[in-house]
This record gives structure tokens, sequence and C-alpha cells, in this order.
């Protein structure tokens, strides 16, 4: 299946609101994982209303395991429910429950790697939400893991400043990883093409900028009449059907 991480140079141009769109609108089973290195708690204090964690997510079932392998029903038990679809599993693994913690979170993710494959294996689509790349990124064998590496970039000069400073260090980590560039607000002023053109990294997306539907994820804002036909949700879906065709792209003949 595959393994989608979602970051960014700098700036907030939406990683988190992005990762939980596609974890909402996949075709599939999926599980969103925070694994973002300056912990907010965005999806449970936005989307999710204020939902208390529970003591789930990362650290807590790394913990939790005293020494023993982590299973993949250990990993969805310490995950929240996303949303109330009944034809497909929607979960939210939560990450870090305080900031300064950096080195907790990179140990947690070492503990579960092999069970985020197994995960994916098993044909349930992870969703790795890494927040700002930041000097140090998320942990490598994180980035490692991943199967396409999706970095958001708003089209101003001074993000793509950032860009420019901190994407050799993601492609580096990236590795054999399909890495790729996704949009925000195109146009102000730079166009995909201009920016393709320039780091030699393919756009993989557009969205919208529009603030008042992305509070719809960002938030849980109530959804704007014709939100869910209105452009940024269209782009949104654009981007899905995109990243969907690619991995279909690449799974043996056999197996489509």
């Amino acid at each position: 299946m595959g393994v989608i991480m979602l970051t960014s140079a700098a700036g907030a141009p939406g990683v988190t609101s992005t990762a939980l769109a596609l974890a909402l609108l996949w075709p599939g089973d999926t599980v969103l994982i925070d694994a973002d290195g300056h912990p907010s708690q965005a999806v449970l204090a936005g989307y999710l209303q204020g939902t208390d964690g529970a003591g789930r997510g990362v650290t807590a079932l790394a913990g939790s395991q005293r020494g023993r392998s982590v299973e993949p029903v250990d990993l969805l038990s310490h995950c929240l429910p996303l949303s109330t679809d009944t034809q497909h599993q929607r979960l939210f693994l939560p990450g870090m429950p305080r900031s300064g913690a950096g080195q907790l979170l990179v140990g947690a993710f070492e503990l579960i790697l092999d069970t985020l494959h197994a995960v994916s294996d098993a044909g349930i689509q992870v969703v790795i939400d890494a927040g700002r790349f930041g000097a140090d990124g998320p942990p490598a064998g994180l980035v490692g893991l991943t199967s396409t590496v999706i970095v958001l970039t708003r089209t101003s000069l001074r993000a793509l400043a950032a860009l420019r400073l901190h994407l050799p260090v993601i492609s580096q980590r990236a590795g054999s990883a399909s890495l790729g560039l996704v949009l925000v607000g195109e146009g102000q002023p730079y166009t995909a093409a201009e920016i393709s053109g320039q780091f030699g990294v393919p756009v993989l997306g557009r969205l919208v900028d529009d603030p008042p539907a992305a509070a719809v994820l960002s938030d849980g804002a109530d959804a704007p009449r014709g939100f869910t036909r209105g452009r940024y949700a269209r782009s949104l879906r654009d981007l899905v059907d995109r990243l969907v065709d690619e991995r279909r792209s690449l799974e043996p003949e056999g197996a489509r």
C-alpha cells in the first residue's frame, strides 16, 4: 500500500489539514499519524473539537509495550475514530502530549516502524503528518519508511526561499521515495510550471487558498454552503485522485 508523509519547509501552509483530508477522502481504510516534532494537538483540538486523547497516541503506544514488539492490533487500539464512515475505517493516532519531547518521539517511532509497515501491507493507507520539517526534520527511519514524501509550500518568494534552504535535506532523507510538491495558492505569484522548473521536483497538487473552507478541517468549523462542491474541496479530491493513480501505477499488474 505504501506510506504517505506530508511536511513543509517553513511556515504553516496547511500540512495537518491536507494530511487529514487525505485520510478522510482516500478510497479505503486509513490511519492518520501525528508525527509533528512541534506538537500542537491540532487535530484533537481542531477537527475533533477538543476530543480528549484519553492517554492514546504514539508515545503512549510505545511506552505500553514494555519491550515487547508492537503488533498492528496494538497500534489500532491506540487510535481514535476520525469519522463515522461506515464503509471505511478512518483512524487517528495522536502525537506527543507535550512540547520538548523530541527524542521521546524519535524513540517511539523507532519502536513502531515495523508495525507501520505491517499496517500498510495489510491494505490500510498510512498518512503521516510530519509538520514543519525544521533543522532536524522527522526521524530518519520514519522518512525512510515512506513511499511518497509531499512537501507543501505557498507560492510567495518568502515561502520558496525557505523551500530552497530545506528541500535538499528533505530530498536526501527521502531516499528512494517519490518526492513531490503541493502548492497552496498557485499564482501568488509563482505558477506550478515556474516552481517545478526551478526546483526540479514535480507538482502533485494545487490547493486553493481558501481559509474559511480550510477551517472546516483545521478548526472543525461548520462547513460553508456548497463546501463539498467548492474549489477547495475539489482541489483536495484532485490531489487524492493523483496519489491513488500513482499508487496503482506502481502496483504489480496482477495486484491491480
